[in-house]
């Protein structure tokens, strides 16, 4: 084909759709899955048949004319991204080619190109990654960095293309920021150690200066294998699929097995980066998820260590690991929780064959519900011909026995827990009356919190230990397990006697079958019990026991605040009296059986839902968080309070829970004040907040003449957003748009929240240019939020303001939009 046929029907091809986008599929190592693709150009031509880069890429460069293509690939890849959503599938991040030229360009700017088929398509930024190679980096022109510049800030993740393949690849990444670094595996062709010498090398300096690496070119599963054991993060080529078109590229993907990333975790994974693949030791990657451990990803040096003998290693590790009826194993859990919580990193010692597995725990990220752990593991050999009993190896086995030891010292008021036998990293020290009330709160059993705050008692600890026959004093309580459901462990304090200060040595484990026998029969008699006594002469011989049943009529009937209870579907078993007159049923059938979406009074369902399955699935117990329900034609402020039933095996079966309308209760009703005008997710006004401000700048405005603006802004992202990540995170990412708010608005405005994505500012102003400056100020500090927690975001702001001048308008666009949600933009 000849140059000229190209530049003639550049024009002609774009317009007639002969140029295609095909996407090829770009793979996450660790977890198999389709984590973005690159777009890349195809020209069908009528004349000269199916044409690759090759053919045209070149001569568009060398006659100034790439700039057009590249135009045309932001908009058709915007474009599909726009349908791909609104058809609701997941979207997939796609990586364009960006031309040297297209920095240069006289009157072409690509940064507002790529601006503005973003927000036509409504496409978040993140998932519109930007590849440059180094040739546009060699250009001197100040428009090539300033452009980078403005990409990095607007939010885009810029990758270098086929580093290494120039001569100053290394001198662009001290002089430059990249997110991700794509090699060629043409480095493997040849598949000699050199080669892959080169690349680990490669994979290792990107870690250390903080970006991530793709392969691309990956032909084979050995190629993958390879990649994936040294840390590639991720990989394209034709092992994965050739470039094809969108659809085509999906499917192919599912034939394959390879599932889509969603893009809220794209920051969980993106999170490997950190961790160090080349230690040469046998390394884990845990995920915690679905209240179990889940192993990721395990090296080669496992199966050499771990596992040597066993045929699958991997699953029968990661059954063990959800195992809790091996001492070491739970000893190991419990230390793996503390990495979870705390995030700090610890040394867990595994018994394995007769020596010791050191396990370095480091907690990588969390989120929603997930916790990636990474941990670095070396053999420590016991040398069995010397004394086995060495202190060390002593202590290490007391923690497979042992829940917690710790050591009590009421002089100093202090307590001083041991996790694990190295006295440099496994002391923590807490403050003793702090560290005893978090227990009792979190880990103690409600019903057992009265007798645990009896046996801890410090101002009698001293005088009942060394009135004991054994200067030991033990008592069992029921303590929450991490899935919530409870287990009896036995808790024993004993003096130390090689000290002047008042130090007590105390130890928890898991009960035995007998201590729980004895601690559950002296329960049943003084705990669930009421002992009535008849006269005088009576009361020393003889009681009467009132009955478990006769006592929960007696409360149900009593109480004074509507009382439920539910199994573990949420579904209601029964209810008090109270709760019948509060909701005007005359029968428990009116709700048995049935959810509270299934009974339709909430107006907001899903922050109840939640609430109860934090309840069922992880034993947390609430107290009166605010809410609104629907009841006889009005919806009413509650506070609920919920707490999880469990059965005699400590499980949990399901939830009770009573509520309190804020109104009938005087002690709440600065509270219920609060809620009435406040929006809960933002701490701005809400809707009756927005009138009522709305009359008190009125007020200012007919009276002292003072000029004021409204400003209806909108955020168009946050209802995708809530889809993609959560109503949770979204309410984290209203919260940071209401703070940004408030920041501009200082002292000068006020704002609330009267529907999902919409807010209301009330400004008063000097000039109508002050107006115009908050609107921009506004603009731009909420769309300069790319990231909340560890998600990230793409934002756009449209505002329109109205004046009390044109009262007609005015006062009609409040109203519809505050009253009805009628507000245009």
């Amino acid at each position: 084909m000849p140059p000229s046929y190209v530049i003639e029907h550049l024009d002609e091809a774009i317009e007639k759709k002969w140029c295609r986008v095909y996407y090829q599929p770009i793979v996450r190592t660790i977890t198999g899955r389709l984590c973005a693709m690159e777009a890349l150009a195809r020209w069908d031509d009528p004349t000269w048949g199916f044409l690759t880069p090759p053919f045209f890429i070149g001569i568009l460069e060398q006659h100034n004319l790439i700039h057009k293509l590249d135009a045309f690939l932001v908009e058709e890849v915007c474009r599909n991204q726009a349908r791909v959503r609104k058809a609701g599938q997941p979207a997939v991040a796609v990586s364009l080619n960006l031309s040297r030229l297209d920095f240069i360009q006289d009157d072409f700017d690509i940064f507002t190109i790529v601006e503005n088929a973003v927000r036509k398509y409504n496409v978040p930024r993140d998932l519109l990654h930007l590849e440059i190679v180094e040739n546009v980096l060699t250009n001197r022109n100040k428009r090539i960095g300033e452009t980078l510049n403005r990409f990095r800030e607007a939010g885009y993740e810029i990758w270098m293309d086929d580093f290494g393949s120039g001569y100053s690849s290394l001198k662009f990444l001290k002089d430059q920021r990249f997110d991700l670094l794509k090699m060629d595996m043409a480095f493997l062709k040849s598949d000699t150690k050199r080669a892959r010498d080169i690349i680990i090398s490669i994979i290792s300096m990107d870690k250390r200066i903080g970006n991530r690496t793709l392969a691309e070119g990956v032909e084979t599963q050995e190629q993958f294998d390879f990649l994936r054991e040294v840390g590639c993060e991720k990989i394209q080529g034709y092992y994965l699929g050739k470039p094809r078109p969108y659809d085509e590229t999906i499917e192919n993907c599912r034939k394959k097995g390879i599932e889509i990333e969603l893009s809220c975790w794209k920051a969980y994974y993106d999170a490997i980066m950190d961790v160090d693949f080349l230690t040469g030791r046998p390394l884990l990657l845990v995920e915690y998820r679905d209240h179990g451990y889940h192993i990721l990803f395990a090296n080669h040096k496992c199966d050499e260590v771990l596992w040597p003998e066993l045929e699958d290693g991997r699953s029968v590790w990661e059954k063990r690991l959800n195992v809790l009826k091996q001492p070491a194993i739970r000893y190991l859990q419990r230390g793996l929780r503390r990495v979870m919580l705390s995030g700090e990193a610890e040394e867990l010692a595994y018994p394995l064959n007769g020596n010791f597995v050191m396990m370095n725990c480091h907690r990588v990220i969390s989120y929603n519900g997930h916790c990636l752990i990474s941990i670095d593991c070396h053999l420590h050999k016991i040398d069995h011909e010397g004394p086995v009993f060495k202190p060390a190896y002593f202590l290490r086995n007391l923690f497979y026995l042992y829940d917690s030891l710790a050591a009590v010292n009421l002089t100093k008021r202090e307590v001083v827990v041991l996790t694990q036998p190295r006295l440099k990293s496994g002391l923590h020290k807490y403050s003793l009356d702090e560290a005893l009330q978090n227990y009792q709160e979190q880990m103690i059993y409600s019903a057992d919190r009265r007798r645990f705050a009896e046996f801890l008692d410090l101002n009698t600890l001293k005088e009942r230990v060394d009135g004991s026959p054994l200067s030991s004093i033990a008592e069992a309580f029921r303590s929450k397990g991490p899935d919530g459901t409870l287990v009896w462990k036995t808790h024993r304090i004993s003096r130390i006697t090689s000290t002047k200060q008042d130090i007590f040595f105390y130890v928890i484990r898991v009960s035995d079958a007998q201590d729980v026998a004895r601690y559950e029969k002296d329960l049943t008699g003084s705990q669930y019990t009421l002992t009535e006594q008849s006269g005088e002469a009576e009361a020393k011989e003889e009681t009467s026991v009132m009955s478990i049943r006769r006592l929960w009529d007696n409360f149900i009937m009593s109480f004074p605040l509507p009382v439920f209870w539910k199994d573990r579907e949420r579904r209601f078993l029964g209810v008090n009296q109270k709760f019948l007159d509060f909701y005007d049923f005359d029968s428990v059938e009116k709700v048995a059986a049935h959810t509270d979406e299934d009974m339709n009074w909430h107006v907001q369902p899903n922050s109840f839902k939640n609430d109860e399955l934090d309840v069922i699935e992880k034993g947390v117990a609430l107290h009166d968080v605010p809410g609104k329900c629907i009841a006889r034609g009005r919806q009413y402020d509650i506070l609920a309070s919920k707490w999880p039933l469990y059965d005699e095996e400590g499980s949990i079966r399901g939830l009770m829970g009573y509520f309190l309308p804020t109104d009938v209760f005087i002690r709440n009703e600065e509270k219920s004040q609060k809620l009435l005008f406040t929006d809960g997710v933002t701490g701005l006004a809400n809707i009756k907040g927005i009138l009522s401000l709305l009359a008190q700048y009125m007020d200012e405005y007919r009276f002292k003449k003072r000029a004021f603006a409204a400003i209806f802004l909108r955020v168009r992202a946050i209802a995708r957003l809530e889809r993609r990540y959560g109503e949770t995170a979204v309410a984290e990412l209203l919260a940071c748009i209401a703070e940004e708010m408030k920041n501009v608005l200082g002292q000068k405005g006020t704002a609330g929240r009267f529907a999902e994505d919409q807010f209301l500012i009330f400004y008063q102003y000097q000039t109508e240019e002050d107006v115009e400056k908050l609107n921009t100020a506004l603009r731009q500090a909420i769309e300069g939020i790319h990231h909340f927690g560890q998600r990230s975001c793409t934002l756009f702001v449209e505002t329109r303001t109205v004046y009390p001048e044109d009262s007609a308008s005015f006062h009609r666009d409040i109203l519809d939009a505050v009253l009805g949600g009628k507000h245009r933009h």
